[in-house]
């Protein structure tokens, strides 16, 4: 019998967890509009409402700051369309998500984008965000957590910058819910996105969150009903809500012993590739990343290649909303990384469902993989 497939890309996606699937399915099998004013109607909404809490609780805000969207990229859209005013200038630093990125390239040249660098590690230096911030500064946009190399950025330093110029902190939350303790309000986070299928929810469905005096000033792109204080037009979904929720709900009980789990298992996938394979390299800063990740780099080997000798193992060569693209890796080449290091490298971002067994078994296959490329270019 087939061995079952080793998934180590929880980066791009994680599988829904059973238990957020059983509270969907009574939302699944009746008929559930939350905007509806009949008992029915009233049930959902309360089931909503119930699930806004639960998003809120886990990144530290209050339930009225939460916005149910279809997506974190949509979040995004709608707090950096609100925030960058023409004739303004928006800050984000070298290696934000492409929601970021291309949000803010649709609004040039009426606004202007100043990119901030990252240093040999994929971390933003504050001092760099206060060196950019000039009068004209409308928002600044530093992720997290990164999609690609797992670091996790110093937002409560860039946030006190960013507090000192008066100027609204956009945050993309995709990689951080769930993994750490993440608190808005102490953080003084004006906008964040958080994405309901990187923490064990339902695709479909994610959160903007709003501080509550900047919410007035955020806009909608879209148009045609007033549902989500007519910033997220259309009726809700109430089971993925309920789903979402019910996901934030569990990794607020299971944020440390999951961190600490993860954490251990990466450690030893780290361990037995890079003595496996003498030369190879982690990318980004070991010390300040989540739990889950580890992005190597394999001396004088094509990850793509790699990849594709490994049919039973699920893992990426960078972001999965980048995935398809020819040119290599934006976030590897903002840390200066040279055109090898960059060719080589593979991204496992380990998860809840991930095993000792599976690790195991992931080392030997790469290891074998990696000692067959190395054989066949002569080497």
């Amino acid at each position: 019998m087939t061995e079952e497939r080793i998934f180590l890309d929880a980066h791009a996606t994680t599988p829904t967890d059973p238990t957020v699937i059983d509270a969907m399915l009574p939302w699944l099998r009746r008929a559930a509009n939350s905007h509806s004013t009949h008992p029915m109607g009233n049930d959902a909404a309360d089931a909503v409402e119930r699930a806004r809490t639960q998003v809120a609780t886990l990144i530290g805000a209050d339930h009225d700051e939460i916005v149910f969207v279809p997506s974190a990229t949509i979040a995004a859209n709608i707090a950096l369309r609100s925030f960058a005013r023409p004739g303004t200038t928006a800050i984000r630093s070298a290696i934000e998500h492409p929601c970021v990125v291309g949000t803010l390239a649709d609004l040039e040249p009426s606004v202007r984008v100043v990119v901030v660098p990252v240093n040999e590690d994929g971390l933003v230096n504050p001092e760099d965000v206060a060196a950019a911030g000039e009068d004209d500064v409308s928002v600044a946009a530093i992720m997290a957590v990164n999609n690609e190399i797992g670091t996790i950025q110093p937002i409560t330093e860039i946030a006190d910058v960013c507090d000192y110029l008066s100027v609204p902190l956009f945050v993309d939350l995709a990689q951080a819910a769930g993994r750490i303790p993440l608190n808005m309000h102490a953080h003084r986070v004006a906008a964040g996105a958080v994405s309901s299928h990187k923490l064990y929810g339902p695709q479909g469905i994610a959160a903007l969150y709003c501080r509550r005096d900047l919410l007035s000033s955020m806009r909608p792109i879209a148009c045609g009903g007033g549902q989500e204080r007519g910033l997220s037009p259309g009726t809700l979904p109430t089971a993925l809500c309920v789903g979402f929720g019910e996901a934030c709900a569990l990794a607020t009980d299971r944020l440390e012993a999951d961190a600490r789990r993860i954490g251990g298992l990466r450690d030893k996938l780290m361990r037995g590739l890079l003595e496996g394979c003498p030369g190879g390299a982690v990318n980004g800063s070991v010390e300040h990343r989540v739990p889950g990740n580890l992005n190597i780099s394999f001396p004088r080997i094509d990850a793509d290649a790699l990849l594709a000798r490994l049919p039973g193992l699920i893992a990426s060569t960078g972001s999965a909303c980048s995935s398809g693209a020819i040119a290599p890796s934006s976030t590897l080449i903002a840390m200066g990384l040279s055109a090898d290091r960059i060719a080589g490298a593979v991204r496992f971002g380990l998860g809840r469902g991930s095993t000792s067994d599976q690790i195991v078994r992931a080392i030997a296959l790469v290891l074998a993989a990696v000692d067959a490329l190395t054989t066949e270019a002569g080497q």
